[in-house]
């Protein structure tokens, strides 16, 4: 089985797209920043922290990083070595040479 990649790529693998929603991504980030201003919480659990420009913004980013560098600080401790689920890379292509591959369930007594 051979893998072709498609000549015409997909609206979301377009280059130009990619741009678009980039741009798009952050434009609706920033509006959702200065939407802040016009947006008062009615029940703040930090307290008065909750209340300062922004703060779910940051928040939220502050804790994004931290779960990206503590996967990053776990990715030694859980990793698999490079072909543990597929040790023989010849399984993509079973060989059928191999007396093992061809015993029937009766032939094995």
């Amino acid at each position: 089985m051979s893998h072709t990649p498609p000549t015409d790529p997909s609206w979301f693998e377009r280059p130009q797209n990619i741009q678009r929603m980039i741009i798009g991504l952050v434009v609706v980030c920033v509006l959702l920043v200065f939407a802040d201003l016009f947006y008062e919480n009615p029940h703040p659990h930090f307290g008065k922290v909750e209340t300062f420009f922004g703060f779910q913004a940051w928040f939220g980013f502050i804790a994004f990083v931290t779960v990206v560098f503590l996967g990053a600080m776990l990715r030694p401790l859980i990793k698999k070595p490079e072909g543990y689920y597929d040790p023989e890379p010849e399984n993509e292509f079973p060989r059928l040479d191999r007396p093992e591959d061809n015993i029937t369930p009766g032939d094995e007594a």
